[in-house]
């Protein structure tokens, strides 16, 4: 087919990414009042799209458009002068819009700050002010009698242009200069805002107390290994047990980097790291580091990405979104606590920051080192089969000692409210003994059910096929799954009775009973309700390095990250519920979490004790986490993954449609089923398809939820299956009601 044959128009179209569910580029036309050369690709632009006008980014230039002439829209305004987005993080993008098969406007609008969605300049324009140049000698002697102006005039003759802080901080009001502006002696106009420029790189030893931290002999080699690799692409698992100082390694690291003006981005799993981690590095580095997470507002989010993005941040972190901020000098990324799910998005354009990380590191040219004590058995994999350098730190620094760990079975004790009276005893010898207590339950809320007495009947959500969690603080019932909440109930909606009663224990039930039975000892306790407040957990946990005997109580948000040097006695009081999960994942996941909560026990000079309350006592997971290290226990689930050619033998991708109504999401899914079907048959895509099936939980916020899970031992042929699946999606009709996902390498199976 010729050219003229092919394209409807011949002139330069701009291939451009919407903010739109539609997995494709559009075409428009550059504006009049541009010069063609000068719009690149990985700028942005307003444009019109349908009856709305949206920030879109441009991806390319082509010669030529099936689209006529008179159906081409030129774009409304072009944003920038230099493209957002560093080559780099540019090609990253890309990579993970084919990868993730995600709408490519929608991956690009997600790495962006809100303001510059919004279409806001990336450096924001501010008001300034000047003495008028027509202003005359007679002019200025009009304010002889005023000398808080007559000082505002000699403060702006000396300083040409201010700003209004800058004036404000030099003590003039706005009323001076309304005055002023009135007698036309000064003049606002606006500037836009400059950088900082590129921040000073500090001395190969200039961190601070750098001389009086000595290296263990792993730490030693660790590091040694790790600076092998530091000027070129590698990634290298720190396969660390809790306390064996991999922050101090990661620091060593970092040091390097930045005393040749390089940047080092560290991502951590939650916003409740970020604070004490932000302190740890502020505190060793002479450098400026940024934050960003989305706690920020967004005048303070754009502020520290155009920081990194022009050099003068040396130490960028944040969480999971974090990932796409460009760095002008990028010399090293840190994910710390790499197997954290957190680091997956579970909506919308569903990425994993840890493995966008290790791809960023790949276009960068640089490093990425992946740390944890509990390792992701994909990264274990990658380093056992030498995809990832494997750096083992097996010891507790500064000659601390693991904590003995035991299992307590409860399955024929009587408990007061979850405490067995043998648990009891230990939290009080603990605390006689001058110790902090972590209680561990990975539950929040008073209760996780409501129930009737009389007749049996269960509070369940409406919109979902899940129980309302009872909540004392303040009375009410909430569902943990789509956020509904409502007054307690008085009465059985069913038979009316008032004879209610809850069953089971949250962290709010057990923080009202541990202060009853220990009266006089602090009770704080750490969970998403009690943080919500601005600087709330900072408070708490300052509380606990206080070091007076306290029980800190709470739920995943103390599992990982958190140097506790008191603590002496970590209680698990419920290790059972991913014995039994109906998520391949469930033990991986219960197994980290009870390794890392325990690791917070006997981090200093104290020996630390750890109890795991069970009802199933004997079970070879708890038995084999109790008694020997997380790499036994991990190798034992590697086999059995090898064995039902599960991940990291296999590779999954997830499509579940929701719709209000069951039969619209099966039959969607049927459709696709179909089409699957017969691209594998015609094609000989090695993929096995399951499904049609109800997803776990099979209602959620007001909808049915189905799901396809797609599978192959060859990660490129399912990519290549996915991308033909999804361009005959995009030509089915299906219900407009019905709304679907696709998650490649899903973590959240339920």
């Amino acid at each position: 087919m010729s050219s003229t044959q092919k394209f409807k128009y011949q002139g330069t179209v701009l291939k451009v990414a919407i903010p739109s569910p539609l997995r494709s580029l559009f075409d428009y036309l550059p504006d009049e009042s541009s010069v063609e050369s000068s719009i690149k690709p990985g700028m942005r632009v307003k444009v019109n799209f349908g009856k709305r006008k949206l920030v879109g980014v441009v991806v390319r230039l082509e010669k030529g458009s099936t689209l006529s002439r008179n159906k081409l829209k030129p774009v409304t305004a072009v944003l920038d002068s230099e493209a957002v987005f560093t080559p780099s993080v540019f090609r990253l993008l890309l990579w993970a819009t084919s990868y993730y098969q995600h709408a490519s406007g929608e991956v690009f609008s997600n790495a962006l700050p809100a303001r510059l969605r919004q279409g806001r300049q990336i450096r924001e324009s501010e008001e300034v002010w000047q003495v008028c140049s027509s202003a005359n000698e007679v002019d200025l002697l009009s304010v002889q009698r005023a000398p808080r102006q007559q000082a505002l005039l000699t403060f702006l003759k000396k300083n040409p242009v201010k700003s209004r802080e800058e004036c404000k901080a030099a003590g003039f009001t706005a009323n001076l200069f309304a005055e002023l502006e009135k007698k036309n002696l000064v003049r606002r106009s606006t500037r836009i805002t400059a950088g900082a420029g590129p921040f000073t790189a500090p001395g190969p030893d200039s961190s601070t107390n750098i001389k009086n931290i000595k290296l263990n002999n792993e730490q030693q080699k660790a590091l040694s290994e790790i600076e092998k690799n530091l000027d070129h692409f590698a990634c290298s698992l720190l396969d660390g047990v809790t306390g064996s100082g991999k922050t101090e390694v990661y620091m060593r690291a970092m040091q390097t980097q930045l005393s040749k003006g390089k940047q080092c981005m560290v991502l951590v799993p939650e916003i409740g790291l970020t604070p004490q981690t932000v302190s740890r590095f502020r505190q060793r580095f002479e450098c400026p580091v940024v934050v960003l997470h989305s706690g920020l507002n967004e005048t303070e989010r754009l502020t520290a990405w155009n920081n990194a993005r022009e050099g003068s941040a040396g130490i960028i972190i944040g969480t999971r979104s974090a990932i796409f901020t460009p760095m002008a000098k990028p010399g090293l990324i840190i994910v710390d606590e790499e197997h954290d799910s957190s680091f997956k998005q579970q909506d919308g354009f569903r990425y994993s920051a840890r493995d966008l990380a290790v791809m960023r590191a790949r276009e960068e040219k640089i490093q990425v080192i992946l740390g944890s004590a509990t390792p992701s058995l994909e990264s274990l994999h990658n380093a056992r089969t030498k995809k990832f350098l494997h750096l083992k730190l097996s010891t507790r620094a500064a000659d601390a000692k693991p904590a003995a760990m035991e299992v307590m079975d409860i399955s024929e004790q009587h408990l007061e409210e979850g405490f067995s009276e043998a648990l009891l005893f230990r939290i009080q010898k603990h605390l006689a003994n001058n110790g902090q207590v972590l209680v561990f339950i990975n539950r929040r809320g008073f209760a996780p059910v409501l129930n009737c007495n009389n007749c049996g009947w269960i509070c369940e959500c409406e919109h979902c096929l899940s129980r309302y969690t009872v909540h004392a603080s303040p009375p009410s019932i909430r569902c943990h799954h789509c956020g509904s909440a409502k007054s307690l109930p008085r009465h059985c909606q069913h038979c009316k009775s008032s004879d209610l009663n809850t069953i089971g224990i949250g962290t709010q039930r057990i923080e009202s009973f541990l202060k009853s039975r220990f009266a006089k000892t602090k009770v704080l306790r750490i969970d998403r309700d009690s943080t919500r407040g601005k600087d709330s957990l900072q408070k708490m946990l300052d509380q606990v390095h206080g070091g007076e005997p306290c029980i800190l109580l709470g739920t995943q948000m103390l599992a990982k990250g958190h140097h506790f040097p008191d603590i002496t006695l970590v209680a698990i009081i419920d290790a059972d519920s991913g014995l039994f999960s109906a998520d391949f994942r469930g033990q991986e996941q219960m197994a980290q979490t009870i390794v890392q909560v325990a690791g917070r026990s006997g981090r200093a000079s104290r020996a630390g004790e750890v109890v795991i309350q069970s009802r199933h006592g004997g079970h070879q997971t708890l038995q084999s986490i109790s008694t020997a290290p997380y790499e036994e226990f991990a190798t034992r689930q590697l086999e059995e993954r090898r064995n039902s050619t599960m991940p990291p033998f296999s590779h999954l991708c997830l499509i579940r449609a929701e719709s209000a109504e069951i039969k619209g999401a099966i039959s969607s899914l049927k459709k696709i089923v179909q089409a699957g079907i017969t691209l594998v048959s015609t094609q000989g895509y090695p993929v096995e398809l399951q499904g049609p099936i109800p997803a776990p939980m099979e209602k959620r916020a007001g909808r049915f939820r189905t799901q396809l899970l797609l599978k192959s031992r060859n990660r490129r042929a399912l990519q290549a299956f996915m991308t033909e699946l999804c361009r005959k999606i995009d030509q089915m009709r299906l219900p407009q009601k019905v709304r679907l996902s696709i998650d490649v390498d899903p973590q959240d199976m339920i």
